[in-house]
């Protein structure tokens, strides 16, 4: 392309051009749409017998399809909401626990009462209850 058709395209007199389509994503739930689609429009037909059943046929299968959006719009929130409540669900019991165990390390390194409470099994003799020292493996 010469220096004109730069300058052409420049002031959009050839027009944007726009990209390649590489993909398309298929609308979900095509087939409860197709048979949504299929019933309204033999109920209409076996019921009515007036000139204007297509009219009739258009307006129903038009708020069908705007109830099929609702839906779908509905439900893609909530799952977009409950994934996000799992991943703060998961973080927060991650902080949880990564700070239990920081504040035992902190308690046993701090006090030696808790180090040696804590580093006891119990065990039941003669039906009561003691605690014994670990065994070191």
């Amino acid at each position: 392309m010469g220096i004109f058709g730069i300058a052409k395209r420049g002031f959009g007199i050839l027009g944007k051009r726009s990209g390649t389509i590489k993909s398309i994503k298929p609308a979900k739930n095509l087939h409860k749409r197709r048979a949504t689609h299929d019933e309204l429009v033999a109920a209409v037909d076996k019921h009515t017998k007036s000139p204007n059943a297509s009219k009739i046929k258009k307006e129903a299968t038009s708020k069908a399809s705007a109830i099929h959006d609702r839906y779908e719009k509905a439900s893609s929130e909530v799952k977009k909401y409950n994934k996000n409540l799992t991943r703060k669900t998961i973080g927060a019991g991650a902080v949880a626990i990564g700070g239990i165990t920081g504040a035992h390390g902190v308690a046993k390194h701090k006090f030696p009462k808790y180090k040696k409470f804590m580093e006891r099994d119990i065990t039941i003799k003669d039906g009561k209850v003691k605690l014994v020292p670990k065994k070191k493996k």
